[in-house]
């Protein structure tokens, strides 16, 4: 571990523990300083004026014409982001910010990858194997610390290293060429990289489309790619590709994700792409491309990826029994054939396409309750149980078919309240905003209560029926 130290005017406000200073005109000053595990603002008794905030600028820019370790990042009429050796400062002006303000940020430690203590497997993946790296969780987790902790491994083997950063606060030696978009454009350093060719390319930070898409380029030209991607769990930052890539190629874009919470590695996926019937479907003829994420720690199968209908399902298969993330090794449960919500409304889209009535559906692992009108359950078999045994296979679960009469029902009561252009219903108060499915006769309707448990109807049709035939709530507890 390192200790970074540099000089500076700013150096009074920084020691060993302070992550990051905040300065607004007739404020206290505030510092952020940083423990394990731990981080915590310090606020000073000293409320820092207009005068001194403007002071401190002026010495900032004076150090500027004194030294070459700095890169003017953005330069706004109201906004200036400047980068000085391990310092990034952030200057906003009014009327952009309603007072003077400035912050800076400073790294507080360098980390090598011996202080990651990883296992010679991991070390191997990350040094000799992994060709896509993201790195992921939320800001000051140690996501680029750890970026910069593996090029240090990288240029250990001299292997040719570039960075894309903005600003550009990585602290590197000198044989690093650090690339920003704040003096090019995507496409620009998208062609500087392409014919340079470099062995590695460190991507601080893919934020939107513009980076997905140059990230992807890179990668399927063969540049081995480490990218640092802010999200809260390790899935979501390859979900965050899902819609500005093809799905088919993300193995090849991203082949390893490493989610660092509090400078420790938490967990590490691992993705491939496979033909197989996807963990809760049966029938044989469902075979689809899946994208496999595996864990690298535990070496089980985390989530799939593929397509169900005309969604994207990126479907949980292990679930993690204490519900958060805490440890390397967390205690886990299988829960085998689960189906996640955007497959069940994947489930709905396709029986919308084969039934020509009112339903109400309720998954259950590999099979699903399909509640339809007493009339309508001879077509939906069919002669021979054919109908239903066609609606399985393309559904890829097994139907039970009830009627109506078979839900499970609430006695509460309700109020109406008629209007001249409306009907209000008053639902007891444990239904405020919630959807509500009510039967009325053989028609089902789904409502929707505001904060006080009312439900508006202006449909003259639908007021007429329920005047004539009343309605009953569907008790979806007991299903």
């Amino acid at each position: 571990m390192e200790q970074i130290i540099w000089h500076s005017i700013l150096d009074q406000y920084f020691d060993e523990h302070t992550m990051s200073l905040h300065l607004k005109e007739n404020s206290p000053i505030v510092q952020k300083k940083w423990a394990p595990g731990n981080r915590q603002p310090v606020l000073s008794d000293t409320i820092i004026s207009k005068q001194d905030i403007t002071k401190l600028i002026d010495t900032i820019y004076q150090e500027i014409t004194e030294r070459d370790d700095w890169f003017l990042e953005i330069d706004r009429k109201l906004s200036k982001v400047v980068q000085i050796g391990p310092y990034r400062i952030v200057i906003v002006y009014p009327p952009l910010s309603d007072g003077l303000e400035m912050t800076v940020v400073k790294p507080t430690v360098r980390l090598s990858i011996e202080d990651y203590k990883l296992s010679p497997e991991t070390f191997d993946l990350l040094k000799n194997k992994a060709k896509g790296i993201l790195v992921s969780w939320a800001p000051g987790s140690g996501k680029t610390t750890f970026a910069q902790a593996l090029i240090d491994v990288y240029n250990k083997e001299h292997k040719i290293i570039k960075t894309i950063e903005s600003p550009r606060d990585l602290q590197l030696p000198e044989n690093i060429v650090q690339y920003s978009f704040t003096y090019g454009t995507h496409d620009e350093v998208r062609d500087i990289l392409l014919l340079s060719r470099p062995d590695y390319t460190v991507y601080d930070e893919v934020r939107n489309k513009s980076d997905f898409d140059l990230y992807k380029d890179l990668r399927l030209t063969g540049i081995w790619l480490v990218g640092v991607i802010h999200a809260t769990r390790p899935v979501d930052s390859i979900q965050r590709f899902l819609g500005s890539i093809e799905m088919g190629i993300i193995p090849q874009v991203i082949d390893t994700v490493v989610y660092i919470d509090k400078w420790v590695i938490q967990e590490i996926y691992n993705l491939a792409l496979t033909v197989k019937v996807p963990e809760w479907m049966m029938s044989e003829e469902l075979a689809r491309p899946v994208i496999v994420i595996t864990s690298f720690l535990t070496k089980n199968t985390e989530y799939e990826i593929y397509t169900f209908g005309e969604q994207i399902v990126v479907m949980p298969v292990w679930e993690n029994h204490e519900g958060g993330w805490a440890t390397p090794h967390p205690a886990r449960v299988w829960r085998q054939n689960a189906v996640s919500e955007y497959a069940k409304e994947a489930i709905v889209q396709k029986l919308n396409k084969h039934i020509a009535c009112d339903f109400f559906t309720k998954v259950k692992g590999t099979s699903v309750d399909l509640y339809i009108p007493e009339w309508y359950k001879g077509r939906i078999i069919g002669k021979g149980w054919t109908a239903i045994n066609d609606l399985e296979k393309n559904i890829g679960l097994n139907i039970n078919v009830k009627s109506f009469d078979d839900l499970p029902l609430l006695d509460d009561k309700v109020d109406i309240m008629e209007w001249k252009w409306h009907l209000d219903i008053a639902f007891p108060q444990s239904f405020a905003q919630k959807t509500v499915q009510v039967l009325v006769w053989d028609e089902l309707i789904k409502l929707q209560t505001d904060a006080n448990g009312i439900s508006s109807i202006k449909d003259k049709s639908l007021i007429k029926t329920i005047q004539k035939r009343w309605f009953v709530i569907i008790d979806e507890s007991k299903l």
